[in-house]
């Protein structure tokens, strides 16, 4: 697919150096003056999960990717592994990048942990660094008790906890994409999900070392992100595949209605048949959304969408 095909825009590199010696890879693609559009992946991702959003906005908009700690090309640090560390590390590169504006923050997944973990930490920088916030296929608390990729297990709550805390701590490697794209088309994304998407998707996890794998997986045992909520003062939309297993629906439920509850619910987007990859199974749609967020205004009214 054209849409997901690497960007042909160039892109300033930033690199910044925490003080555990993480050294975060950031990609700023655009127009320097352009209004900045931060994308903040998931689990297991690089900068390149975000093609398709490149694609469409680096013309007009700055465009701030960045591999989070441990993938891609950024380094794992050594200061451990917590949502309370990407919350930091997004801390750093918002103050390496966007320097006096007002971004469009986007997360994906284990990327909307780390905005929500950001604003539970850093709340007094929501405001200064934030025009608004789009929260997309993510949990903010409780990953094991919601998540459906442990077949039946969560009829069976003594089974899933031990099925999951046994996979997470195990640095499994990766079977070959012919033996990945069943099980990618049931746990990850919807199965009418392109060949061509499923094997994109893929191929990104598979860069990731095992072991990191394993060590993040287990820092999400100990994930509650749920309060940095409360801190997420700027509009924000929160965005979900029906059909994703991985953080379910009544995952984003609770997110949608903590927000609507404060007053800060932009809108709550469900999308109809898709799994935990809104923003490539559903490329119009999702960057249709994010466009919406990047026209807010700072009177933008906040919908009541629940």
């Amino acid at each position: 697919m054209t849409t997901l095909r690497d960007p042909d825009v160039p892109f300033g590199l930033t690199e910044v150096a925490t003080a555990d010696g993480a050294r975060i890879h950031v990609r700023c693609y655009g127009p320097q003056d352009g209004p900045p559009l931060v994308l903040i992946h998931g689990f297991a991702c690089r900068v390149e999960y975000w093609n398709a959003q490149i694609n469409e906005f680096a013309d007009r908009y700055r465009v701030i990717a960045y591999d989070q700690r441990g993938f891609g090309r950024s380094f794992l640090g050594a200061r451990g592994v917590s949502p309370e560390v990407l919350g930091d590390d997004l801390a750093e590169v918002l103050a390496a990048t966007v320097r006096g504006r007002r971004a469009v923050l986007v997360g994906h997944s284990f990327g909307g942990i780390t905005i929500m973990a950001w604003a539970q930490r850093h709340p007094g920088l929501v405001r200064q660094y934030a025009k608004a916030v789009l929260l997309t296929d993510t949990v903010a608390q409780k990953f094991d008790a919601q998540t459906r990729i442990v077949p039946f297990a969560h009829r069976f709550a003594a089974l899933r906890r031990p099925l999951l805390r046994r996979g997470r701590t195990m640095p499994i490697p990766l079977p070959p994409a012919w033996l990945l794209r069943p099980a990618a088309r049931r746990m990850v994304v919807a199965a009418r999900t392109p060949r061509a998407v499923v094997d994109f998707v893929l191929g990104i996890v598979a860069t990731t070392d095992r072991f990191t794998r394993a060590i993040w997986l287990t820092a999400l045992g100990h994930l509650h992100v749920l309060s940095g909520l409360d801190s997420l003062t700027v509009p924000t939309t929160v965005l979900v595949g029906t059909d994703d297993r991985l953080t379910p629906v009544a995952s984003s439920d609770l997110i949608a209605e903590r927000l609507s509850a404060k007053g800060y619910l932009f809108d709550y987007v469900k999308v109809p048949g898709v799994g935990h990859c809104v923003n490539i199974e559903e490329i119009s749609i999702f960057n249709s959304e994010v466009e919406r967020l990047l026209r807010v205004g700072e009177s933008a009214a906040i919908s009541r969408a629940l």
